[in-house]
């Protein structure tokens, strides 16, 4: 317990030294965004991936010299990227259908957290009034087991809201620390409906996961319609997801949208179901294929973005009973 306090003191004291500035008394801007899911706003069940939290740190204005020049090496970054970094910390909590059930559950998923602090790169690309390209790559370390806090969260806030108690986290994954990479390259394209104000995209997007918590390849689909879109690339999400960034331009007074789409993962690995990497742990058989469906709005006010999604995921695991849903609000703010 005390390593998880410790592990959310040094994630929270590295955000804070991240706080970016252009000089001792010349505060730059940047975009605070904090992003929680839930199934609670989903399907109203408390299951499987139960609850995640995010809070992520992007500065604004141009990038620095030394993500320039690290940019000219990372491939698929081509020149003329306008380039960004974003840092965020999270938790991810995962538990079986029965949480009151004290037993061992055998055919259901493991109680697992996930505690993490991630740095994502990001290159966008507009080559033309209705086309751009994106690419991302995000580096995430953590832990996942007793010290990721995951157990004491959950048990103090059902006890806060007055709801079931979890009893079953004595058989949760052990510790262990993670280490995972990810891209995400997206194209899209603007259009625009006959003479009206109403816009369009279409995003077909791939993406790519290695690591002791996730290794996956997948790829999708995201629509959007509303008006000035090209304002950003969508609200963001928790990995794996539909990819987002807290980035959005606040030229325009207002923006709004709204969004639907899809994405399909071969899972190769995810160590909430195939449990520990280096020791026996419980684990459930995992299905290799795993599809997302959402669907959502965004709205932003000058330099204020709220979102909310409803995320639909088929079945995740053999004898897994119903597909999850949960839903996710997003709040940005550029300051």
């Amino acid at each position: 317990m005390r390593s998880g306090r410790f592990f959310i003191t040094f994630l929270a004291a590295l955000l804070l030294h991240a706080a970016p500035c252009t000089g001792q008394d010349a505060p730059r801007l940047a975009y605070w965004s904090l992003q929680v899911e839930n199934d609670l706003w989903g399907s109203g069940a408390d299951r499987h991936y139960t609850h995640g939290t995010k809070f992520s740190l992007a500065p604004a204005g141009e990038a620095p010299e030394w993500l320039k020049r690290l940019g000219r090496h990372v491939p698929f970054f081509r020149p003329g990227y306008d380039r960004g970094i974003e840092f965020s910390i999270g938790q991810n909590i995962y538990t079986p259908d029965d949480i009151e059930n004290p037993n061992l559950i055998v055919d259901d998923r493991p109680y697992a957290g996930w505690l993490y602090a991630s740095f994502k790169l990001l290159g966008i690309l507009e080559e033309t009034t209705d086309y751009r390209e994106s690419n991302s790559f995000d580096l995430t370390l953590g832990v996942v087991g007793p010290s990721s806090l995951a157990d004491d969260v959950q048990r103090r806030w059902h006890k806060l809201i007055d709801t079931r108690t979890p009893r079953g986290w004595d058989h949760q994954l052990h510790d262990e620390p993670g280490l995972n990479l990810s891209y995400t390259r997206i194209w899209e394209q603007f259009g625009r409906i006959g003479r009206s104000w109403i816009e369009y995209s279409v995003a077909p997007h791939l993406v790519a996961a290695l690591g002791n918590i996730y290794t996956y390849a997948g790829g999708g689909l995201m629509l959007r319609a509303g008006c000035h879109l090209r304002n950003d690339i969508g609200p963001p999400s928790i990995s794996p997801g539909f990819p987002g960034t807290a980035y959005f331009r606040s030229g325009e007074a207002f923006s709004a949208y709204l969004f639907a789409g899809v994405e399909g993962r071969a899972m190769l690995r995810n160590i909430f179901l195939d449990g520990n990497t280096f020791e026996d742990s419980h684990s459930v058989d995992r299905k290799t294929a795993v599809g997302d469906f959402q669907v959502g709005a965004a709205v932003r006010w000058h330099r204020v973005r709220l979102s909310f999604t409803n995320v639909f995921r088929s079945r995740e695991f053999d004898g897994q009973r119903k597909p999850s849903e949960y839903g996710a609000i997003n709040l940005t703010v550029l300051y």
